[in-house]
């Protein structure tokens, strides 16, 4: 078997690795972004308004839960990262077991208003 041949980087990487104080061998396989949580950086939530951590949909953790309580409790199944798992039959014991712990009222999202009733304007001639 032919001895492989080391793999080419250019000087952005190998620069990170000198300033990261990771070696040469270690530059080749591990990319300067390894070392950071997937999905999360750091930002004002869209949530809670508070600087920090949040996730792809610029959440905080805490706000992200709030989030898949609140489809849950909407039976948003497909959009609920904790029913994911969850057997489709299962799905009103996961929301009956929410609503106990945390309550029915949603957390995050905003209800929505209630239609209004209209009503028909009486026109001020009558008909013949």
């Amino acid at each position: 078997m032919p001895a492989s041949k080391p793999m080419q980087t250019d000087g952005r990487f190998a620069a990170a690795a000198e300033r990261q104080g990771v070696s040469d061998t270690e530059e080749r396989t591990t990319m300067p972004e390894d070392d950071l949580d997937f999905g999360f950086f750091e930002a004002e939530c869209h949530g809670c308004e508070l600087f920090g951590g949040v996730n792809d949909l610029g959440l905080c953790a805490g706000c992200s839960a709030m989030l898949d309580r609140d489809m849950i409790r909407q039976r948003a199944w497909e959009h609920s990262v904790t029913a994911l798992g969850v057997p489709a039959e299962k799905y009103e014991q996961l929301r009956r077991a929410t609503i106990a712990r945390y309550g029915a009222a949603l957390e995050l999202i905003a209800p929505a208003p209630e239609a209004k009733k209209r009503r028909r304007k009486r026109s001020g001639r009558r008909r013949r």
